[in-house]
């Protein structure tokens, strides 16, 4: 069965943790209150906060700091019952808390768990301040799951009458945001400027620790949590006009610092990427500077060696030139000596017909060469229409490899031998006639 941390007295809420507070120092159980609930208890003037009408018992001791919570009275009585048991995390975080303002407030008139109508009658919600002060108009409202953070209930909330300056506190399991928009704890963030963070470990008050933190977009978009405030929750306090303090400095001051050197940094961010994305262009224009002049210099070299290379093929046709004129020039002379091949300046050999007087080159004539007169030869036309210039090439006998010889060359000059008519009829003769005078009969 549910434990119970609420009770219903009167048609007024009774939490747990109002029996706890700091006395001297020292956290305790408030002894008047205890007596209090417990014969509240036992004339059967607690009820279960769900509606379902049961009697509820206070089961607590007087020292103990832990166990108190309420529970039905008669156990065997079957109701309908929809109550649910309160996590521990969020009870005894409302404990820390409830002690932390009786330190800090020092009224005794808190008041646990105060729906919002019975303040401002104009409101017909039952939306709950967790803690209220009537004396200094301060309520402090704590979330443990962020389900219970909606725009509705703040709303509700913020609207009363009274001038009642609203504080809310959310468990630290529910800050920690990077990156991602903290979507629930924007919603206190947009009313109070941060967020009070509460970390508790177990009841005690002394080791209770409370951070104000407040989330921004950075220069990249990305949301950032940035912390205002760190320390123990006894560190912090309020004021005459309720502005909450920690230690001597006001927490709205310090949010103003801390918010101002956030959007700082951001700006000195925002200035130090565009320094840098300046360098880099300024950089990318050197290199681009750089390697244009490296690309100018490329192609002047390119147009100096191209020109070159004009001016060293234009010399060379100009000496190809000038060598072939004079080659033509001295052409007719070179015939003269019969020593050397006549070759003009592009390796071509020239030739002389011994017939008609071609000169020609050497691909012009059927034959050509020989001793003492190896620029001398027969030209094509000759060789197929003089029959002077015709050669007879006749098969002798077979002969053993030491005696055999060529019957087409000359055996006295080695130069080529030719078919002629003379007044005894057809003989071969030397083609170096009237030089050489060697003749061969045909049979």
């Amino acid at each position: 069965m549910a434990q119970r941390t609420e009770a219903i007295y009167n048609g007024k809420s009774i939490g747990i943790e109002s029996i706890y507070t700091v006395i001297g120092d020292k956290q305790i159980n408030i002894p008047e209150k205890l007596n209090w609930l417990r014969e509240k208890s036992k004339k059967g003037e607690l009820f279960c906060p769900c509606g379902c009408g049961a009697n509820l018992i206070l089961v607590a001791g007087d020292r103990n700091l832990r166990e108190q919570h309420f529970r039905i009275k008669d156990s065997d009585t079957e109701f309908e019952c929809t109550a649910v048991t309160e996590g521990k995390t969020s009870i005894e975080s409302k404990i820390v808390l409830k002690c932390w303002l009786d330190d800090k407030l020092k009224t005794g008139d808190i008041d646990t768990r105060v729906p919002i109508n019975t303040v401002d009658e104009s409101i017909n919600r039952k939306y709950e301040f967790s803690f209220l002060s009537e004396s200094h108009k301060l309520a402090i409202s704590y979330f443990h799951d962020r389900a219970n953070i909606t725009d509705d209930k703040l709303d509700i909330l913020d609207m009363n009458t009274q001038d009642i300056r609203s504080y809310y506190i959310a468990d630290i399991m529910n800050g920690g945001f990077e990156d991602q928009f903290p979507e629930w704890l924007m919603k206190i963030e947009s009313r109070q400027g941060y967020c009070l963070l509460l970390s508790i470990d177990g009841i005690e008050y002394e080791e209770a620790r409370l951070e104000a933190v407040f989330y921004d977009q950075d220069i990249d978009g990305l949301w950032r949590e940035t912390i205002v405030t760190e320390g123990r929750l006894s560190d912090y306090s309020f004021d005459e006009n309720n502005n909450l303090m920690f230690h001597r400095d006001s927490l709205d001051l310090l949010y103003d610092k801390a918010y101002y050197e956030f959007r700082k940094k951001q700006d000195r961010e925002h200035d130090r990427r565009i320094m840098e994305q300046e360098k880099r262009e300024a950089e990318r224009q050197k290199r681009l500077e750089e390697e244009k002049k490296l690309q100018e210099e490329y192609e002047r070299k390119i147009r100096e060696r191209e020109e070159q290379l004009l001016r060293e093929k234009e010399a060379a046709e100009s000496e190809k030139r000038r060598a072939r004129e004079e080659f033509a020039r001295n052409m007719a002379s070179g015939f003269e000596q019969q020593e050397n091949p006549i070759k003009d300046p592009d390796g071509n050999r020239w030739v002389k017909c011994e017939f008609c007087g071609k000169i020609a080159m050497d691909r012009e004539f059927s034959s050509y060469g020989g001793k003492n007169h190896v620029n001398l030869g027969t030209c094509i036309e000759c060789s197929r229409n003089n029959p002077d210039a015709a050669v007879q090439i006749s098969i002798p006998h077979r002969e053993s490899n030491a005696n055999r010889y060529d019957p087409t060359v000359c055996p006295e000059c080695s130069s080529r031998l030719v078919e002629r008519n003379g007044r005894n009829g057809r003989f071969v003769g030397c083609s170096s006639y009237p030089r050489c005078k060697y003749t061969r009969s045909i049979r």
